[in-house]
Protein backbone atom coordinates (compact mmCIF):
# COMPACT_ATOMS: atom_id res chain seq x y z
CA UNK A 1 0.00 0.00 0.00
CA UNK A 2 2.77 2.87 0.91
CA UNK A 3 4.29 1.57 -2.45
CA UNK A 4 1.60 2.85 -4.48
CA UNK A 5 1.15 5.77 -2.87
CA UNK A 6 4.71 6.44 -3.60
CA UNK A 7 4.16 5.67 -7.11
CA UNK A 8 1.08 7.69 -7.30
CA UNK A 9 2.75 11.05 -5.65
CA UNK A 10 5.87 10.34 -8.37
CA UNK A 11 3.19 10.19 -11.56
CA UNK A 12 1.82 13.50 -10.11
CA UNK A 13 4.96 14.97 -9.40
CA UNK A 14 5.89 14.27 -13.01
CA UNK A 15 2.89 15.19 -14.81
CA UNK A 16 3.13 18.98 -13.22
CA UNK A 17 6.77 19.08 -13.96
CA UNK A 18 5.78 18.61 -18.12
CA UNK A 19 2.98 20.83 -17.69
CA UNK A 20 5.13 23.79 -16.06
CA UNK A 21 7.69 23.54 -19.10
CA UNK A 22 5.21 23.42 -21.48
CA UNK A 23 3.73 26.42 -20.06
CA UNK A 24 7.32 27.72 -19.96
CA UNK A 25 7.98 26.95 -23.23
CA UNK A 26 5.48 28.55 -24.74
CA UNK A 27 6.00 31.98 -23.03
CA UNK A 28 9.35 32.17 -24.71
CA UNK A 29 10.11 34.25 -27.58
CA UNK A 30 12.39 32.67 -29.48
CA UNK A 31 13.11 35.92 -31.99
CA UNK A 32 16.52 37.61 -32.07
CA UNK A 33 16.40 41.50 -30.77
CA UNK A 34 17.42 43.67 -33.75
CA UNK A 35 18.58 46.96 -31.81
CA UNK A 36 19.21 45.95 -27.98
CA UNK A 37 21.27 43.48 -27.34
CA UNK A 38 21.58 44.00 -23.88
CA UNK A 39 17.78 43.30 -23.44
CA UNK A 40 18.69 40.16 -23.35
CA UNK A 41 19.07 40.65 -19.43
CA UNK A 42 15.21 40.94 -19.38
CA UNK A 43 14.60 37.71 -20.84
CA UNK A 44 17.25 36.33 -17.79
CA UNK A 45 14.68 37.99 -15.16
CA UNK A 46 12.19 35.99 -17.01
CA UNK A 47 13.42 32.88 -17.37
CA UNK A 48 14.18 33.28 -12.93
CA UNK A 49 10.81 34.03 -12.41
CA UNK A 50 9.50 31.12 -14.22
CA UNK A 51 11.78 29.08 -12.31
CA UNK A 52 10.46 29.86 -9.43
CA UNK A 53 6.66 29.47 -10.61
CA UNK A 54 8.33 25.37 -11.18
CA UNK A 55 9.97 25.45 -7.83
CA UNK A 56 6.55 26.49 -5.89
CA UNK A 57 4.61 24.21 -8.22
CA UNK A 58 7.09 21.56 -7.16
CA UNK A 59 7.25 22.37 -3.41
CA UNK A 60 3.60 22.21 -3.58
CA UNK A 61 3.34 19.02 -5.05
CA UNK A 62 6.14 17.78 -2.41
CA UNK A 63 3.77 19.26 0.14
CA UNK A 64 0.45 17.26 -1.19
CA UNK A 65 2.75 14.33 -1.37
CA UNK A 66 3.98 14.66 2.41
CA UNK A 67 0.55 15.49 3.47
CA UNK A 68 -0.76 12.36 2.03
CA UNK A 69 2.27 10.18 3.54
CA UNK A 70 1.25 12.09 6.67
CA UNK A 71 -2.08 11.44 6.88
CA UNK A 72 -1.61 7.88 5.70
CA UNK A 73 0.68 7.05 8.82
CA UNK A 74 -1.56 8.79 10.82
CA UNK A 75 -3.80 6.33 9.90
CA UNK A 76 -1.51 3.21 10.50
CA UNK A 77 -0.24 5.06 13.75
CA UNK A 78 -4.25 5.56 14.62
CA UNK A 79 -4.90 1.83 13.55
CA UNK A 80 -1.83 0.48 15.64
CA UNK A 81 -3.18 2.44 18.42
CA UNK A 82 -6.61 1.02 18.49
CA UNK A 83 -5.01 -2.46 17.74
CA UNK A 84 -2.56 -1.76 21.05
CA UNK A 85 -5.93 -0.42 22.57
CA UNK A 86 -7.58 -3.69 21.98
CA UNK A 87 -4.79 -5.76 23.21
CA UNK A 88 -4.05 -3.82 26.51
CA UNK A 89 -8.42 -4.25 26.93
CA UNK A 90 -7.35 -7.69 25.95
CA UNK A 91 -4.70 -8.38 28.26
CA UNK A 92 -6.26 -6.44 31.08
CA UNK A 93 -9.37 -8.66 31.47
CA UNK A 94 -7.33 -12.04 30.80
CA UNK A 95 -4.82 -10.63 33.76
CA UNK A 96 -8.33 -9.66 35.68
CA UNK A 97 -9.07 -13.40 34.96
CA UNK A 98 -6.21 -14.93 36.49
CA UNK A 99 -5.98 -12.36 39.22
CA UNK A 100 -9.66 -13.67 40.47
CA UNK A 101 -8.50 -17.77 39.63
CA UNK A 102 -5.56 -16.84 41.53
CA UNK A 103 -7.37 -15.24 44.43
CA UNK A 104 -10.10 -18.15 44.72
CA UNK A 105 -7.35 -20.70 44.46
CA UNK A 106 -5.31 -18.80 48.09
CA UNK A 107 -8.97 -18.78 49.75
CA UNK A 108 -9.67 -22.76 49.06
CA UNK A 109 -5.71 -22.65 49.99
CA UNK A 110 -6.11 -20.61 53.09
CA UNK A 111 -9.17 -22.54 54.24
CA UNK A 112 -7.66 -25.70 53.79
CA UNK A 113 -4.33 -24.29 55.76
CA UNK A 114 -6.62 -23.36 58.96
CA UNK A 115 -8.18 -26.75 58.60
CA UNK A 116 -5.36 -28.55 58.67
CA UNK A 117 -3.77 -26.30 61.51
CA UNK A 118 -6.87 -26.68 63.72
CA UNK A 119 -5.96 -30.59 63.19
CA UNK A 120 -2.79 -30.10 63.72
CA UNK A 121 -3.35 -27.81 66.95
CA UNK A 122 -6.23 -30.41 67.91
CA UNK A 123 -3.19 -33.14 67.95
CA UNK A 124 -0.91 -31.41 69.51
CA UNK A 125 -2.97 -30.86 72.51
CA UNK A 126 -4.19 -34.43 72.42
CA UNK A 127 -0.55 -35.64 72.37
CA UNK A 128 0.71 -32.55 75.46
CA UNK A 129 -2.57 -34.28 77.59
CA UNK A 130 -1.37 -37.81 76.90
CA UNK A 131 2.56 -36.84 77.81
CA UNK A 132 1.56 -34.99 81.02
CA UNK A 133 -0.98 -38.28 81.89
CA UNK A 134 2.65 -40.55 81.14
CA UNK A 135 4.92 -37.74 83.20
CA UNK A 136 2.11 -38.33 86.40
CA UNK A 137 2.30 -42.13 85.92
CA UNK A 138 6.03 -42.27 85.81
CA UNK A 139 6.29 -39.97 88.45
CA UNK A 140 3.78 -41.95 90.70
CA UNK A 141 6.01 -45.28 90.00
CA UNK A 142 9.51 -43.61 90.68
CA UNK A 143 7.67 -42.48 94.11
CA UNK A 144 6.57 -46.24 94.93
CA UNK A 145 9.77 -47.74 93.48
CA UNK A 146 12.10 -45.12 95.79
CA UNK A 147 9.90 -45.75 98.42
CA UNK A 148 10.29 -49.58 98.28
CA UNK A 149 14.06 -48.63 98.02
CA UNK A 150 13.92 -46.55 101.47
CA UNK A 151 12.31 -49.31 103.14
CA UNK A 152 14.47 -52.09 101.74
CA UNK A 153 17.41 -49.87 103.07
CA UNK A 154 16.10 -49.38 106.67
CA UNK A 155 15.91 -53.36 106.81
CA UNK A 156 19.28 -54.06 105.56
CA UNK A 157 20.74 -51.14 107.57
CA UNK A 158 19.49 -52.57 110.85
CA UNK A 159 20.36 -55.69 109.63
CA UNK A 160 24.20 -54.72 109.47
CA UNK A 161 23.80 -52.98 112.69
CA UNK A 162 22.72 -55.79 114.74
CA UNK A 163 25.53 -58.11 112.71
CA UNK A 164 27.64 -55.88 113.93
CA UNK A 165 26.34 -55.74 117.43
CA UNK A 166 27.04 -59.14 117.48
CA UNK A 167 30.23 -59.50 116.53
CA UNK A 168 31.09 -57.03 119.03
CA UNK A 169 29.57 -58.74 121.58
CA UNK A 170 31.72 -62.05 120.96
CA UNK A 171 34.81 -59.91 120.58
CA UNK A 172 34.18 -58.54 124.09
CA UNK A 173 33.66 -62.52 125.03
CA UNK A 174 36.84 -63.38 123.36
CA UNK A 175 38.58 -60.49 125.43
CA UNK A 176 36.89 -61.74 128.38
CA UNK A 177 38.13 -65.68 127.64
CA UNK A 178 41.17 -64.69 127.56
CA UNK A 179 41.57 -62.41 130.19
CA UNK A 180 40.21 -64.95 132.55
CA UNK A 181 42.54 -67.51 130.82
CA UNK A 182 45.64 -65.35 131.73
CA UNK A 183 44.39 -64.67 134.88
CA UNK A 184 44.03 -69.00 135.71
CA UNK A 185 47.73 -69.68 134.41
CA UNK A 186 49.07 -66.33 136.35
CA UNK A 187 47.62 -67.90 139.12
CA UNK A 188 48.85 -71.19 138.32
CA UNK A 189 51.90 -70.36 137.73
CA UNK A 190 52.06 -68.49 141.91
CA UNK A 191 51.22 -71.67 142.76
CA UNK A 192 53.68 -73.69 141.06
CA UNK A 193 56.47 -70.50 142.06
CA UNK A 194 56.04 -71.21 145.50
CA UNK A 195 56.29 -74.75 145.77
CA UNK A 196 59.20 -74.70 143.22
CA UNK A 197 62.79 -73.19 143.91
CA UNK A 198 65.58 -72.06 141.48
CA UNK A 199 64.86 -73.81 139.10
CA UNK A 200 60.81 -72.38 138.42
CA UNK A 201 62.45 -68.75 138.48
CA UNK A 202 65.06 -69.59 136.19
CA UNK A 203 62.13 -70.56 133.76
CA UNK A 204 60.08 -68.19 134.82
CA UNK A 205 62.96 -65.78 134.00
CA UNK A 206 63.26 -67.60 130.50
CA UNK A 207 60.14 -67.22 129.79
CA UNK A 208 59.79 -63.73 130.63
CA UNK A 209 62.30 -62.84 127.83
CA UNK A 210 61.25 -65.01 125.69
CA UNK A 211 58.00 -62.84 125.90
CA UNK A 212 60.01 -59.49 126.12
CA UNK A 213 61.59 -60.62 122.51
CA UNK A 214 58.07 -61.59 121.06
CA UNK A 215 56.65 -58.51 122.25
CA UNK A 216 59.26 -56.16 120.54
CA UNK A 217 59.38 -58.54 117.35
CA UNK A 218 55.54 -57.68 117.28
CA UNK A 219 56.11 -54.12 118.06
CA UNK A 220 58.47 -53.85 115.20
CA UNK A 221 56.42 -55.14 112.76
CA UNK A 222 53.28 -53.80 113.40
CA UNK A 223 55.34 -50.47 113.16
CA UNK A 224 56.98 -51.55 110.23
CA UNK A 225 52.91 -52.40 108.84
CA UNK A 226 51.80 -49.14 109.71
CA UNK A 227 54.40 -47.13 108.06
CA UNK A 228 54.02 -49.27 104.84
CA UNK A 229 50.61 -48.84 105.30
CA UNK A 230 50.68 -44.74 106.16
CA UNK A 231 53.04 -44.92 103.10
CA UNK A 232 50.53 -46.42 100.63
CA UNK A 233 47.57 -44.53 102.08
CA UNK A 234 49.27 -41.41 101.43
CA UNK A 235 50.10 -42.59 98.19
CA UNK A 236 47.13 -43.36 97.26
CA UNK A 237 45.30 -40.11 98.97
CA UNK A 238 47.88 -37.91 96.52
CA UNK A 239 46.76 -39.94 93.39
CA UNK A 240 43.07 -39.96 94.27
CA UNK A 241 42.96 -35.93 95.35
CA UNK A 242 44.52 -35.50 91.95
CA UNK A 243 42.13 -37.53 90.12
CA UNK A 244 39.52 -35.51 92.16
CA UNK A 245 40.63 -32.35 91.21
CA UNK A 246 40.60 -33.51 87.06
CA UNK A 247 36.53 -34.21 87.64
CA UNK A 248 33.22 -32.82 88.05
CA UNK A 249 31.49 -32.32 90.81
CA UNK A 250 29.20 -35.76 90.82
CA UNK A 251 32.85 -38.42 90.28
CA UNK A 252 34.21 -35.82 93.00
CA UNK A 253 31.44 -37.35 95.59
CA UNK A 254 32.26 -40.95 94.60
CA UNK A 255 35.70 -40.48 94.71
CA UNK A 256 34.89 -39.37 98.44
CA UNK A 257 32.56 -41.86 98.74
CA UNK A 258 35.28 -44.52 97.89
CA UNK A 259 37.43 -43.15 100.24
CA UNK A 260 35.42 -43.17 103.05
CA UNK A 261 34.37 -46.77 102.12
CA UNK A 262 38.39 -47.86 101.61
CA UNK A 263 39.21 -45.89 104.77
CA UNK A 264 36.60 -47.85 106.78
CA UNK A 265 37.99 -51.04 105.33
CA UNK A 266 41.49 -50.52 106.01
CA UNK A 267 40.24 -49.61 109.86
CA UNK A 268 38.33 -53.05 109.88
CA UNK A 269 41.62 -55.05 109.03
CA UNK A 270 43.27 -53.10 111.26
CA UNK A 271 40.94 -53.73 113.55
CA UNK A 272 40.28 -57.43 112.45
CA UNK A 273 44.47 -57.97 112.25
CA UNK A 274 44.69 -56.89 116.14
CA UNK A 275 42.28 -59.13 117.14
CA UNK A 276 44.02 -61.84 115.38
CA UNK A 277 47.47 -60.57 116.44
CA UNK A 278 46.36 -61.06 119.77
CA UNK A 279 45.36 -65.19 119.35
CA UNK A 280 48.45 -65.68 117.66
CA UNK A 281 50.92 -64.12 119.98
CA UNK A 282 49.11 -65.93 122.91
CA UNK A 283 49.28 -69.29 121.12
CA UNK A 284 52.32 -68.11 118.93
CA UNK A 285 54.66 -71.33 118.86
CA UNK A 286 56.44 -72.84 116.33
CA UNK A 287 54.16 -76.04 116.29
CA UNK A 288 51.31 -73.37 115.64
CA UNK A 289 49.36 -71.79 112.83
CA UNK A 290 51.95 -70.30 110.29
CA UNK A 291 51.88 -66.77 108.98
CA UNK A 292 50.37 -68.29 105.79
CA UNK A 293 47.48 -69.48 107.79
CA UNK A 294 47.07 -66.27 109.52
CA UNK A 295 46.48 -64.38 106.41
CA UNK A 296 44.65 -67.21 104.47
CA UNK A 297 42.38 -66.55 107.39
CA UNK A 298 42.42 -62.98 107.35
CA UNK A 299 41.20 -62.99 103.83
CA UNK A 300 38.75 -65.10 104.17
CA UNK A 301 37.21 -62.73 107.30
CA UNK A 302 37.03 -60.24 104.80
CA UNK A 303 35.37 -61.69 102.42
CA UNK A 304 32.75 -63.00 104.78
CA UNK A 305 32.13 -60.00 105.64
CA UNK A 306 30.30 -58.74 102.18
CA UNK A 307 29.28 -62.86 101.50
CA UNK A 308 25.72 -62.72 101.22
CA UNK A 309 24.93 -66.50 101.83
CA UNK A 310 22.04 -68.31 102.36
CA UNK A 311 20.84 -71.66 104.18
CA UNK A 312 20.33 -73.60 100.62
CA UNK A 313 24.51 -73.17 100.88
CA UNK A 314 25.02 -74.94 103.97
CA UNK A 315 27.98 -77.62 103.37
CA UNK A 316 28.72 -76.75 99.63
CA UNK A 317 32.37 -75.03 99.06
CA UNK A 318 34.24 -72.42 96.37
CA UNK A 319 37.80 -72.47 95.35
CA UNK A 320 38.29 -69.11 93.96
CA UNK A 321 41.86 -68.34 91.73
CA UNK A 322 42.79 -64.70 93.27
CA UNK A 323 45.07 -62.20 91.77
CA UNK A 324 46.28 -59.30 94.08
CA UNK A 325 48.22 -56.28 93.51
CA UNK A 326 51.77 -55.25 95.75
CA UNK A 327 49.37 -53.29 98.07
CA UNK A 328 46.53 -55.95 98.02
CA UNK A 329 44.00 -54.49 95.39
CA UNK A 330 41.64 -56.94 93.92
CA UNK A 331 42.34 -57.41 90.53
CA UNK A 332 40.67 -60.18 89.27
CA UNK A 333 38.16 -63.61 91.12
CA UNK A 334 37.35 -66.45 89.04
CA UNK A 335 35.95 -69.91 89.85
CA UNK A 336 38.51 -72.90 90.12
CA UNK A 337 35.76 -75.11 91.46
CA UNK A 338 33.00 -75.71 93.68
CA UNK A 339 29.16 -74.66 93.33
CA UNK A 340 28.50 -72.50 90.73
CA UNK A 341 25.91 -70.15 92.63
CA UNK A 342 28.23 -70.47 95.48
CA UNK A 343 30.84 -69.21 93.58
CA UNK A 344 29.63 -66.58 91.60
CA UNK A 345 28.40 -65.23 95.17
CA UNK A 346 32.08 -65.31 96.58
CA UNK A 347 33.49 -63.91 93.81
CA UNK A 348 31.34 -60.55 94.22
CA UNK A 349 32.03 -60.32 98.04
CA UNK A 350 35.40 -60.23 96.67
CA UNK A 351 35.18 -57.85 94.31
CA UNK A 352 33.46 -56.06 96.60
CA UNK A 353 35.99 -56.36 99.38
CA UNK A 354 37.98 -53.60 96.80
CA UNK A 355 41.41 -54.90 99.02
CA UNK A 356 42.79 -57.65 100.83
CA UNK A 357 45.48 -58.05 103.70
CA UNK A 358 48.52 -59.34 102.61
CA UNK A 359 51.92 -59.88 104.60
CA UNK A 360 54.79 -57.62 104.84
CA UNK A 361 57.12 -60.78 104.56
CA UNK A 362 58.85 -60.77 101.22
CA UNK A 363 59.45 -64.11 101.50
CA UNK A 364 56.17 -64.93 101.34
CA UNK A 365 53.94 -62.42 100.10
CA UNK A 366 54.72 -63.67 96.78
CA UNK A 367 52.40 -66.46 97.31
CA UNK A 368 49.27 -64.10 97.81
CA UNK A 369 49.43 -62.60 94.18
CA UNK A 370 47.86 -65.41 91.97
CA UNK A 371 46.73 -68.09 94.56
CA UNK A 372 43.79 -70.11 95.27
CA UNK A 373 41.58 -69.93 98.32
CA UNK A 374 38.76 -72.43 99.61
CA UNK A 375 35.70 -70.83 101.03
CA UNK A 376 32.62 -72.15 102.80
CA UNK A 377 30.35 -70.23 104.06
CA UNK A 378 29.63 -69.83 108.17
CA UNK A 379 26.17 -70.90 108.37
Amino acid sequence: MKNSTNIIAFITAFSLHLIIGGILLMSVEFSLPKDKPKEAVSIIDATIINQQMLDDLAKNADQQKRAKQQEADDQRKLKEKELAEEKRQEALIQQKQEDQIKAEKEAVQRKQQEVLRQEQETKRIETEKAAETEALQKKKQAEEAAKVLADKKKVEDAAKQKQEAEKKALATKKEAERVEAEKLKAEKLAAEKAVKEKAENEKAAKEKAEKEKLAKEKAAKEKAEKAAKEKAAKEKAAKDAKIKAEKDAKRKAAAAAAKKERLRQEELDRQMEAEFSDDFSSARSAQQTSEIAKYQALIRSKISRNWKVDSSMRGQTCTLRIKLAPDGLVLSAVMSSGDKVLCDSARRATLQANTLPIPKDTEIVGQFRDFDIKLEPDL
